[in-house]
């Protein structure tokens, strides 16, 4: 108990620990932090052979974003628990229970003003990825730590970047939310999220 807590209390926004605490023990959740992800945030697997549903969560994301994606996760056993796999992993019944959840923690005590306000909209878009939340990811982004890097739809076109790992790219045009790279590596084109962290070579 004390070192779920603990390690709670190093991700989650202090007012959100007894709830995230009280709905893991309720659950039956094991919950694993891991490192950085880049396919993805958050993984669930559901209860089988005795052993109980698990739920990783990449351990580098910020506290808002850390609960966001336990709650996204969190839908998925509440879902599984009534449905099995008679619905859709992100169909209608998933998305009503993440709603559902969004509710029961809007709340300014766990969240700022501008998380809280868009978890408020009624009419937004429930996604299946947080990644793919464009407008979602760009408020959270302003709560990470330590970005040395700035987004890649804040640098004009034809600008040289490298990425985290070190490859070169040219920014050309945009492709709906996403941007196309060439690669000037292997002289192929990429198409990034408007949120990559880049570094201007020129």
């Amino acid at each position: 108990m004390y070192k779920l807590i603990e390690t709670l209390r190093n991700h989650l926004p202090k007012n959100a620990i007894d709830l995230v605490y009280d709905q893991i023990v309720k659950n039956n959740i094991q919950l694993t932090i891991t490192p950085t992800r880049k396919s993805k945030a958050g993984d669930y697997r559901p209860p089988v052979s005795g052993k109980p549903a698990r739920i990783s969560i990449n351990g580098s994301l910020n506290p808002y974003g850390f609960l966001l994606v336990f709650l996204h996760e969190l839908a998925h056993h509440i879902t599984w628990t009534k449905y099995k796999r008679r619905v859709a992993p992100h169909g209608k019944e998933w998305k009503k229970e993440l709603k559902k959840l969004h509710a029961e923690l809007a709340s300014d005590e766990i969240f700022p003003d501008d998380i809280l306000n868009y978890l408020k909209d009624e009419n937004r878009r429930i996604y299946a990825s947080t990644h793919a939340d464009i407008k979602m990811a760009r408020t959270l982004k302003k709560y990470d730590k330590d970005l040395n890097g700035i987004s890649i739809e804040s640098i004009p076109e034809n600008t040289i970047f490298k990425t985290a790992e070190g490859r070169r790219f040219k920014k050309l045009k945009k492709r709906r939310k996403n941007y196309f790279c060439l690669s000037l590596d292997n002289q192929r084109l990429y198409v990034f999220s408007p949120l990559l962290e880049v570094y201007p070579l020129n």
